[in-house]
């Protein structure tokens, strides 16, 4: 019982605030992708990639375990002025 109480609290260490998490990759999260071979709405273990450009070049990226994109702008624009000392003069997303 004590071993089993250990691992389901190892589980959910490695959950943190998310509603699932891969046991091959835990830092990654089962999302919704567009290739969807099956047309089933299977989920696939992924992150979610925003990427900040400037003429044509990449200035900044990061990944993140959140399948929306609403929980993800403010902590980039976070980083992106962390690095860059000011926020991007435009947004697309």
């Amino acid at each position: 019982y004590r071993d089993k109480l250990i691992e389901y609290d190892n589980h959910l260490d490695t959950l943190g605030e998310r509603n699932s998490y891969s046991k091959t990759d835990p830092g990654a999260t089962f999302m919704r992708m567009k290739e969807d071979a099956m047309k089933n709405g299977q989920t696939k273990p992924g992150y979610n990639l925003q990427i900040g450009t400037e003429n044509q070049f990449i200035t900044d990226f990061r990944l993140f375990p959140n399948p929306t994109d609403t929980l993800t702008l403010i902590p980039f624009f976070h980083s992106f002025q962390y690095r860059y000392n000011r926020l991007p003069n435009i947004c697309v997303a």
